[in-house]
This record gives C-alpha cells, sequence and structure tokens, in this order.
C-alpha cells in the first residue's frame, strides 16, 4: 500500500497543504463513491442522515457530520486504510486518536461554497494539526475545487481574519493556488492554513472524506476535548482497524499495526462501541 513520503511531509511542513496522489485503489475507490452517494441521497430526500447534514451560506446541504454513526460499510474500514496509520505515527505521533469525521459534498450545478477560513482558530502550539481529506471525484477549478493560501498555516490570527474577510468580499485572494486532485487522491491541509472555496456551478459532483486526529499528549497539554471522549474515540479507532482486517478489500495487501496509546482502552472483538462517539459537550 502507499505511504506518504518524506518530500510529502516537508512540503506540507512548508506549505501547510500537500497532495498525495493514487492512495486509493479502484475497488476501494469505487465502494466509496457509492456508498457516500448513497449517503448524499438519503440527504436529499430528507432521511435520517438528513438530521445530521450542516447547510452552507446558501442553504444548501453540503456537510454531513459524525459520518461513522450514519449506517455505512466503507467509512471506519477507510479511516483504517495504513496509508492514514501510518502517516498519522509519522506526522502526529504513536499516541494519535483519530477525533472527527465528515463527508463533504458539492452538488451539480449549485454546490455550496466554503467561505475563506481557517479550521481552528483555537491551535496555538507548532503541532502538526491538519485534516486527511479523500476525494472519491476529480475536484477542479471547474466545479469548485479548495483554494489554500501556502504558507497561511504560520500567521498570526490577526492577519488570516483580515484576510479571510477580504476573502469574502473577493475570493480571489494574491497567492492562493487551487488544489485539484484526482479521484483516490488525498490531500492534507492543515487546520490554520487559510483555505475556501466557490459555488460549484458545473455539472459535476464533488466529494470529500475528512478525517481530523490529535495526539493524547497534545489533548492532555491544550484540553481540547474531555478524556471520555478520546477513549470512545480510540475505541472506535481500534474498532475500524477490526472491521478492515475481517473484511478487507481485494487489493490490500497489508493492515495497520496500531499500538494503544498508554492509559488508553483496549478493545476486544464482541466489545460494544459507540459509532457517534460524540466530542461536543
Amino acid at each position: 500500500m502507499r505511504k506518504i513520503t518524506d518530500e510529502e511531509i516537508a512540503f506540507f511542513d512548508e506549505n501547510g497543504y500537500v497532495i498525495c496522489p493514487k492512495v486509493l485503489h479502484t475497488d476501494e475507490l469505487a465502494h466509496v463513491q457509492s456508498e457516500s452517494q448513497r449517503l448524499i441521497d438519503d440527504v436529499l430526500a430528507g432521511g435520517p442522515a438528513s438530521a445530521r447534514c450542516d447547510q452552507g451560506p446558501e442553504g444548501i446541504p453540503f456537510y454531513l457530520t459524525y459520518l461513522h454513526s450514519n449506517p455505512n460499510s466503507f467509512s471506519l474500514r477507510l479511516l483504517a486504510h495504513p496509508f492514514v496509520g501510518d502517516l498519522l505515527t509519522r506526522m502526529v505521533g504513536a499516541d494519535f486518536v483519530p477525533l472527527w469525521e465528515a463527508l463533504v459534498f458539492k452538488l451539480p450545478g449549485n454546490g455550496s461554497s466554503v467561505p475563506w477560513h481557517r479550521d481552528d482558530q483555537s491551535i496555538i502550539g507548532e503541532e502538526r494539526v491538519f485534516n486527511i481529506d479523500i476525494y472519491p471525484d476529480r475536484s477542479t477549478v471547474e466545479n469548485s475545487c479548495v483554494w489554500v493560501v501556502p504558507g497561511s498555516h504560520r500567521w498570526d490570527q490577526q492577519k488570516a481574519d483580515q484576510w479571510a474577510e477580504r476573502g469574502r468580499r473577493d475570493f480571489d485572494l494574491p497567492g492562493a493556488v487551487p488544489a485539484e486532485v484526482e479521484p483516490g487522491d488525498v490531500l492534507l491541509h492543515h487546520v490554520k492554513v487559510l483555505h475556501g472555496s466557490a459555488v460549484n456551478r458545473s455539472g459535476a459532483l464533488r466529494r470529500v472524506i475528512y478525517f481530523d486526529s490529535r495526539a493524547t499528549s497534545w489533548n492532555e497539554r491544550y484540553n481540547w476535548f474531555a478524556r471520555e471522549v478520546l477513549e470512545k474515540r480510540c475505541l472506535l479507532y481500534q474498532y475500524a482497524l477490526h472491521e478492515r482486517r475481517t473484511d478487507p478489500y481485494p487489493s490490500d495487501d497489508e493492515a495497520f499495526g496500531y499500538a494503544v496509546p498508554e492509559g488508553m482502552p483496549v478493545w476486544k472483538p464482541g466489545d460494544p462501541v459507540d459509532r457517534y462517539a460524540r466530542r461536543e459537550g
């Protein structure tokens, strides 16, 4: 299975984002495409998934939260992909715990915009806090790919706020570049890098699955989330790894070996697991 390269990590550190091409094999990619489309159809039909789907500035559904808790057969197995485990071990630390996931989609013809922003204003240290963005579809300027301002993850908050406000008046920010990707590619973007996207006016659907992970040692330092959240999420990740091991894709040639962080609970087959594992409150 593909691994992130040292060169890709260095590019990320310098620019606040990096595109890693050709991560998903065709069998998994096809499954992600079909299952994510089913969830989108459920949202648009007013089904159960619509209750956890946020709308964008234009009032258009685009952001399905707590993806694992919306019944599907792909998201936990995708989280357990060896590429994800390897890069988190190398970029976050062996004590990483996945803490958030979502399916974002831009509908054809009138897909929601995402104004210029930073994902997390609370990050004050130098830790690599980033989203893993896995793309089932081609994402281009034409169908409203994400744009980033390279290096803006190093800016102070005042400058980032000023540029975000400027981008809300005029989307074309100086130095911004389009993060165009192909189906099966992965984009990493730092939560402090300035990024956004326009309305999708094309006839092409654009989807992305987001994963956010943190180190338990970081959480002890900054107290972002209650310990109970990390414990539930750690159990959920172990369950995800079990799901992939016991129901692999034909192209799987390895499984990620996770060492449960010290002090975190160990999941055993048959134990209950909370697929929601709500992190708020």
